[in-house]
This record gives C-alpha cells, sequence and structure tokens, in this order.
C-alpha cells in the first residue's frame, strides 16, 4: 500500500477503507461487455469483499450498469467503478476497415491518456490491466511513464490471451514489450505461463499462474430450472423433446463453428431429435464468411442468432440446451467454459491447451481431437442419449467450478499483488 495518499475529491476510488484493508488496487478494462467486462468486475468487487481498496476503471457505458442494482451502483461489494473509458470498442467492428483502425488507434491513446491521469489522481499501489489487444502496450508504457510522479505503482497484466487468435503483424514484439513492461503477469493454466516463457521471452519469475473464476453469476434466481427450460425453449421455438446443442460465443474461426457443422450430420443421423442453437456475435468475420456459416448452419435445421447477447439474455441459451460443444482450434481459457461449468451443462471441448490440462475426460467433460468432425459426432451422440452421462458431467462441472470461485481467485491475486507491494 502507498505512504502518499491521494486528497480531496480524486481519492474517493478508495474512501473509507476498512481497518484490515491492506491494498490499494485499480482494475483496468477497456471493453465495459463481454466477458473482459464480467471477468474484471467480478475480481474487481471479489478483492474488495475481502477488505482491499479497490477501483474499476471502465468505460463510459457498461453492459452491466443495467442488469440489477446491485451491479449498477458502482460500490458493489465495496469496488468504486469509474467510467472514464471511450466505449467505441464493440461498435468499431461495424465501421469500414480504413474507419475502424483510425478510430481504434485513437481510442487507444485517448483510453491510455485517461489511464496515466486516474493513476496520478487516484496513486494506487497495483495497477491491473486486462490484456487482450496491443492498446494495451500504450497503456502499460504511460502507466510506468506517470509511475515516478504517483507512488511508484506496480503494474500488473493478466493475460487473458497469450497471442492475439487473429494473428496480426509484429504480435510477438508488440506482446513481448508489453509483459516485459509489468512486474508481473499472470498466466490462467501452465500452458500459457509455458508460451509466455518460451515464445515471448517473460521472465519466468514474473508469471504467476492463476485460475479463470467461474461465471455462475450469469444465473438468475427467479425461477426453478424446469420453468427456465420451458420458457427459453419456447423462446427459441424449440420442442421439449428436442435435443439441444449449443454452440455460444464470439463467432471466430478458431472456435470452430464449421467443424461442429461438418459433424452435425452424423448427430442427426444418431440422434433424429437433436437440434443445434448458434449464438453469438461474429464480430471478426468478414460478411461473406458471416453468410456461408449462416446458410450452412440453418441449412442443417439450426437455431441462428448471430449477434451479441447482452448479459440478461445469456442464461436462457443455456437453461434450453443439454450440451455445449466448444470445437477449438485452439484457445487460452473461455468464460464460456467457465459459465456452462457452473451452471452445470454438460460440455464436449477441443483436447488442446489449458482445456487438457483442468478438464478431465469423462468426469467433468468430453474431450476430443481438435478438427475432428467424427470425434465431436461421436461425443455430442453420447451425451444426447446418455441421461446418466450427461448427470455426471454436470455434478463434475459444478465441482471444478466450485475450485474456481471468485473468493478463491481474489485471495490468490491478492496474495500476489501484496508481494509486489512489500
Amino acid at each position: 500500500m502507498q505512504a502518499d495518499r491521494p486528497t480531496g475529491e480524486s481519492a474517493a476510488a478508495f474512501e473509507d477503507p476498512p481497518p484490515h484493508a491492506v491494498l490499494e488496487v485499480l482494475e483496468v478494462e477497456t471493453f465495459g461487455s463481454g466477458g473482459l467486462a464480467h471477468y474484471a468486475d467480478n475480481l474487481a468487487r471479489a478483492l474488495a469483499a475481502q477488505g482491499h481498496r479497490v477501483a474499476l476503471l471502465t468505460t463510459r457505458v457498461r453492459e452491466l450498469d443495467a442488469v440489477t442494482p446491485d451491479r449498477g451502483a458502482g460500490s458493489g461489494d465495496g469496488a468504486r467503478i469509474l467510467r472514464r473509458l471511450a466505449p467505441w470498442a464493440q461498435r468499431l467492428e461495424r465501421s469500414p476497415r480504413l474507419v475502424a483502425s483510425g478510430l481504434r488507434k485513437l481510442e487507444a491513446l485517448l483510453d491510455a491518456v485517461r489511464i496515466a491521469v486516474t493513476v496520478l489522481r487516484t496513486r494506487p499501489g497495483i495497477v491491473h490491466l486486462h490484456c487482450t489487444n496491443p492498446a494495451a502496450l500504450v497503456h502499460a508504457l504511460l502507466v510506468r511513464l506517470v509511475a515516478p510522479l504517483s507512488g511508484g505503482p506496480r503494474l500488473v497484466a493478466t493475460s487473458h490471451v497469450v497471442l492475439p487468435h487473429e494473428p496480426m503483424p509484429l504480435q510477438r514484439q508488440v506482446f513481448g514489450s508489453l509483459y516485459r513492461l509489468c512486474h508481473a503477469v499472470i498466466a490462467h493454466s501452465r500452458h500459457d505461463r509455458d508460451r509466455l516463457i518460451g515464445e515471448l521471452g517473460v521472465d519466468p519469475s514474473r508469471v504467476a499462474v492463476i485460475p479463470h473464476g467461474d461465471y455462475g453469476f450469469f444465473a438468475s434466481q427467479d425461477a426453478g430450472i424446469a420453468e427456465k427450460r420451458q420458457s427459453a425453449r419456447s423462446d427459441l421455438a424449440l420442442g421439449e423433446g428436442d435435443e439441444v446443442a449449443l454452440f455460444f460465443g464470439y463467432v471466430r474461426e478458431y472456435k470452430g463453428l464449421d467443424v461442429l457443422l461438418d459433424a452435425w450430420p452424423e448427430v442427426a443421423a444418431r440422434r433424429p431429435r437433436a437440434r443445434l442453437v448458434v449464438a453469438g456475435d461474429p464480430v471478426r468475420l468478414p460478411p461473406e464468411r458471416r453468410r456461408e456459416l449462416r446458410a450452412r448452419a440453418e441449412g442443417l435445421g439450426a437455431v441462428v442468432h448471430l449477434e451479441y447477447v447482452p448479459f440478461e439474455r445469456v442464461e436462457s441459451y443455456f437453461a434450453a440446451a443439454d450440451v455445449l460443444v466448444l470445437p477449438y482450434r485452439r484457445v487460452s481459457q473461455s468464460g464460456v467454459l467457465y459459465l456452462a461449468l457452473a451452471l452445470g451443462l454438460p460440455v464436449v471441448a477441443s483436447r488442446i491447451g489449458a482445456w487438457s490440462e483442468m478438464l478431465a475426460d469423462g468426469e467433468n467433460a468430453l474431450l476430443v481431437e481438435p478438427q475432428s468432425p467424427g470425434e465431436i459426432a461421436d461425443a455430442v451422440a453420447s451425451v444426447l442419449a446418455d441421461p446418466a452421462l450427461g448427470q455426471r458431467l454436470a455434478a463434475g462441472g459444478r465441482a471444478l467450478a466450485a475450485e474456481h470461485s471468485w473468493p478463491r481467485v481474489a485471495e490468490r491475486t491478492a496474495e500476489l499483488f501484496a508481494a509486489l507491494a512489500r
């Protein structure tokens, strides 16, 4: 914790701390919606609940503000919400390519300045960046630049993805430079830790493995399981006797929707009541690829919602499904997986990356080789045909999710922060 405390209005982010608080933390996420925003929100709240002074710097328009009064109050569980960043990120992908590129660079610069100003005003002991894109390098550079003027905060980055899923020029140089600017880097798995060290040259002593937190907070308490399932299936025009497989989340090439579509005719041949639901935003796909995937999926009788799914509608898709299918080609981690585990939805997933490390085949998921339509079809059909198997996977998933509770994640994160602050 910093000896020099801010005074006046700028100190509001850390006012009236409980007597046992030992850390002043500024969490930074620049999207305001989607999985990264949910992750940063839950971590900030969990750290604050453990007595630390926490502020979450985020966008001026934030998806979670509209969910419940508790989440939107700005001080849930003691975490202060600072809405100061440009809320453009989710809109830029809809713009023409050149316009989006220019606006994205301007947004990165403006956000970096606002992050640096916030660090100067609030003087936290820890600045924690949640990184998935190269703009984080600009943010980190300015934080390090103003650090001598703001009490010398320690800079931490969580590597939610080691490298971009869609390759970009100089990506190893950009992300390697970003992580080397940090006093510590958090990886969600040993697999990602090894990549940070081996591929990007990060000092092993600076990399800490802290698992992803569970996403059970998507579950509402306003109806029982049967009522949720019936309502969700009605909304999606699904029959009660249908056997529903779900593909959910941002639709990007590395997630392998095309591989699942290749597998589906065999699933349908073995399970005539099988229905596929595809829901998620194809934000990074060119228009022609979106049209191709939509046409293929609809040709197979799938329910297709290629659009961003807001927070309040997420649970209904999972309530309607019998199994979640994650046919990814590569992965660091996935909030969608943690959501399914927490909600007790059986999972079929590729045997890749961190998933090979954390999932036990036949206990909390069925694992298949990536890009193997035959194995995917076998696994999906097996879950749909065997309720006992589905129940076993659901129970195993819930048990695994409990090991990744936010209090546990926050405790390990606070231990890292405290070691840096000493």
